[in-house]
């Protein structure tokens, strides 16, 4: 049975779902469920009928000082799928309880995937009206302990993320940075002459490249891919595809991927006993490690840099290792999710912690100090594609508290402060 939504907006600040509750029965509404938001909600009704019903009685409602907005929710019907996304499971749920859960409140689910063992899995159905069922039913659903899933269709969760703009999440997962190692020797064959090919690269993924300078030869450039995850994934593979051909050039042999990642997130990117890298590496036909905790001694980590990234080193065919950079990005933007509707951060927080310069704090940024700013090439490090890059914003005053270990402080304030005199 198909389920209709309408979205209940301009709601006040504390208008708990128990008064939503209320309302609807002494309205006499009769509703399947509440998804409650800040400041709006949507509520799940059995037919078109049970809409208009809503949209009636409730359009234009004076509810503890705010008039209501009410109106059908059409914004899932063209992009639902037939298989859908659990999130935020609890860790003592099995498989088979989440299983006979979905069973219970849908029909004919068809392949359950679990995805390791933060609580993601995936439940394909055999039309699209079968998994929106599914959704309705078990969105918000609560658990004894008080967890809440989040249940969505698979290919909407970025563009839902997107429209949450109440979210604690700082920066949508579409806009995640893809950050890649590469080796110093190929940047040139990067950037081409006169910025040809990295300007190419730029216009045919539609995302933005920034590599970073080194005040010193170092043997591996840090490289930044920003844009949605798809234009991410294409320039990666358009860069390795050019330092590959590079390679040949130079009788060096195949070149690896090398992706930097949170060392906070990096268990979960493997996952129990291996078993998430494990199912990347069967599906891809690749091999993939994962670095330890200092992936750069003497190189792009040192002393005066608190990094905690570690490198996922991937070796195999181009589309191979560019199919499994796909999934390990994908996976990294589902931990930056899940931590983010988990951990609550207070504004003094934020504060102490520097963001990435021309982008938001990254979501639950405290187990992520590692996303280090980017140091551009020649100045700009942005190579206009066709598209002529993003729109130029004006530049705000912006005060930036750096961390600097204990060991390198007298180095920076110099002998009586010369030093730190100096600069401020």
């Amino acid at each position: 049975m198909m389920m209709e939504k309408v979205f209940l907006g301009n709601l006040a600040g504390d208008v708990k779902e128990g008064t939503l509750r209320k309302l609807l029965e002494q309205q006499g509404i009769i509703y399947n469920n509440i998804s409650m938001k800040r400041n709006f909600a949507f509520v799940t009704v059995k037919d078109k009928l049970s809409v208009e019903e809503v949209v009636k009685k409730l359009n234009g409602y004076t509810l503890e000082g705010s008039v209501m907005q009410a109106e059908p929710s059409n914004g899932r019907r063209s992009r639902k799928t037939n298989k859908i996304q659990i999130r935020n499971l609890p860790r003592h749920c099995s498989k088979e309880q989440i299983e006979e859960l979905v069973n219970v409140t849908s029909q004919n689910p068809k392949k359950f995937e679990q995805v390791g063992s933060e609580g993601i899995m995936y439940v394909t159905f055999d039309t699209p009206e079968e998994a929106e069922e599914c959704v309705d039913q078990l969105n918000d659903y609560r658990f004894e302990d008080g967890t809440q899933i989040k249940v969505d269709f698979f290919r909407n969760q970025r563009r839902s993320n997107r429209s949450n703009s109440n979210s604690n999440s700082g920066l949508a997962r579409q806009d995640l940075p893809l950050r890649i190692v590469v080796a110093s020797d190929y940047i040139g064959a990067v950037i081409g002459k006169q910025g040809q090919t990295i300007r190419k690269i730029t216009s045919d993924s539609r995302a933005r490249v920034d590599i970073h300078r080194r005040e010193s030869h170092v043997p591996d450039t840090l490289v930044t891919i920003k844009g949605s995850p798809e234009s991410c994934s294409k320039a990666c593979k358009e860069i390795m595809a050019v330092v590959r051909q590079e390679a040949d050039l130079l009788n060096r042999g195949d070149v690896p991927f090398r992706i930097l990642c949170p060392n906070s997130i990096c268990g979960r990117i493997i996952g129990k006993q291996g078993n998430v890298i494990k199912v990347f590496m069967e599906k891809t036909n690749t091999n993939i490690v994962v670095s330890s905790f200092d992936p750069f001694p003497g190189g792009l980590m040192d002393s005066a840099n608190s990094y905690v990234d570690r490198v996922i080193t991937i070796t195999g065919s181009t589309d191979g290792c560019s199919e499994a950079e796909e999934k390990i990005s994908e996976k990294m933007r589902q931990c930056f999710e899940q931590d983010a509707s988990s951990f609550q951060f207070s504004a003094q927080q934020h504060m102490m912690l520097p963001g990435m310069p021309g982008l938001p704090l990254m979501p639950g940024l405290g187990p992520y100090q590692g996303m280090r700013p980017p140091m551009p090439y020649m100045g700009t490090a942005y190579y206009p594609g066709a598209f002529n890059g993003p729109p130029q914003v004006q530049q705000q005053p912006e005060v930036v508290q750096l961390y600097i270990p204990e060991k390198s402080v007298g180095a920076v304030i110099g002998s009586k402060g010369q030093i730190s005199a100096l600069y401020f």
